[in-house]
């Protein structure tokens, strides 16, 4: 079984790193029951988390109550009374007496210190980020890592959910497999958070092991896993698989949105290979895509994503796929009517994500664990010609991303208290 690369770019299939969560409702003070001495300030400000504490019921001293030493009839000479010991005050909780409002304190500010609130510090607009996903795929087996690094400018400065991650990015982009890897440049776009546009050149190289590269001359000859496998043994140098290198283009559309703890994403992408391949080849196997891709020809994908984001960093949802491949007559052979013998290809399944946490003051954020599940619906060889439709295509992958400069920590110190601060982001 050969390895190669899954086709997993969604760790972050979320609202965009920053954006920005719904204001928090503020509820009111209600009013001391006690009444406010004359002149003293009206209560202002928000409550302390959990509320006013109730407050005790006081007493004041009844007079003309007998004490100690005061004389009973008249003539006896007076004692003086022993001295009496105030006992200490207690300072917590405070007691504001109903009865002798002139001598309470007056309640404010002060004495109702509300939670220090701490808002996230504008970041630079000149920045160096990168991100790593490595994952392992099965059906068809893969293993893949996959890092891109580069310069980051905010578009629109402007502090708000819709503008606050719109940018320009420059970067490198590299996607190392067993069986190929690929280098090169990758810009993105997003002029708004539900927004990304992105363009990616990589140059491949395969290594001729795991079983790849394999090409053919039609798009309808067999490519699959058991076929893969007997020309890997063959030995025979017209069908066994080679090394060789070519390009390869991808352009990406996405669009997110975010209402309260639903996600929805849709991620269209389009791709273009211009390989050497063996003389009378016209395509070749793909096994990201899994799907004979046309030399010098298109293919495209397409994820569609419901989340739902609890507040601990866990996000569960589904996942829909689609891949298709644009064959022109060229891709046939001359006797060959131009068909669709390959797709498009359907599968759906299941999505669970964990962010252990969000701290954008740390170089090293959002470690993420991801774990996809779906079954095919429709695919040439993996409903039953030569895989049975109940085995599942799998996904286990890692993801990591962060700030190389400037330093995080320096400009992004004010972030909300650990205790409130929400795992997933």
């Amino acid at each position: 079984m050969a390895l190669a690369g899954p086709s997993v770019a969604w760790a972050d299939v979320v609202a965009p790193e920053g954006q920005g969560e719904a204001a928090p409702v503020e509820a009111e003070v209600p009013a001391a029951e006690a009444p406010a001495a004359e002149g003293d300030a009206p209560v202002e400000g928000d409550s302390p988390e959990g509320g006013l504490p109730s407050e005790p019921e006081t007493t004041p001293t009844e007079e003309g109550t007998p004490t100690e030493g005061t004389p009973t009839e008249a003539g006896t000479p007076t004692e003086e009374p022993a001295p009496v010991e105030e006992p200490a005050p207690i300072e917590e909780p405070e007691v504001l007496p109903t009865d002798t409002p002139d001598e309470a304190e007056p309640v404010t500010e002060e004495a109702i210190e509300p939670e220090e609130e701490f808002t996230l510090d504008p970041r630079p607009r000149h920045r160096w980020i990168y991100s790593n996903l490595t994952a392992l795929r099965y059906n068809p087996l893969g293993l893949v890592n996959e890092f891109t690094t580069g310069y980051r400018y905010q578009f629109i400065d402007k502090n708000s959910a819709l503008f606050r991650d719109s940018f320009i990015a420059a970067q490198l982009h590299t996607y190392i497999t067993p069986a190929y890897g690929r280098i090169g440049p990758k810009l993105d776009f997003q002029p708004l958070a539900i927004l990304n546009l992105s363009a990616t050149y990589d140059y491949t190289g395969y290594f001729g092991s795991f079983g790849l590269f394999q090409s053919f001359n039609s798009p309808t000859a067999d490519w699959s896993d058991s076929e893969l496998q007997r020309r890997d043994d063959a030995n025979d140098p017209a069908i066994e698989n080679y090394s060789t290198t070519g390009h390869w283009v991808t352009l990406s559309m996405l669009l997110q949105a975010k209402v309260k703890n639903f996600a929805v994403r849709d991620n269209l992408k389009f791709y273009w290979a211009d390989f050497d391949l063996r003389d009378g080849d016209t395509v070749y196997y793909h096994q990201t895509l899994d799907i004979p891709q046309p030399d010098r020809g298109w293919t495209l994908t397409n994820d569609a994503d419901l989340l739902y984001l609890f507040d601990f960093g866990l996000k569960v949802g589904v996942r829909y796929t689609l891949t298709h491949a644009f064959y022109q007559p060229r891709h046939f052979q001359a006797s060959e009517p131009v068909s669709r013998p390959n797709g498009p290809t359907h599968r759906i399944g299941p999505a669970v994500l964990y962010t252990f946490f969000d701290r954008p003051d740390l170089r090293f954020n959002k470690p993420t664990l991801i774990v996809l599940s779906q079954w095919w619906a429709r695919h040439r060889f993996r409903t039953g010609q030569d895989v049975s439709a109940g085995v599942p295509y799998l996904v286990i992958g890692f993801r990591f991303e962060g700030d190389l400069l400037p330093n995080p920590n320096t400009w992004n110190k004010k972030t909300e208290p650990k205790r409130k601060r929400r795992r997933g982001g």
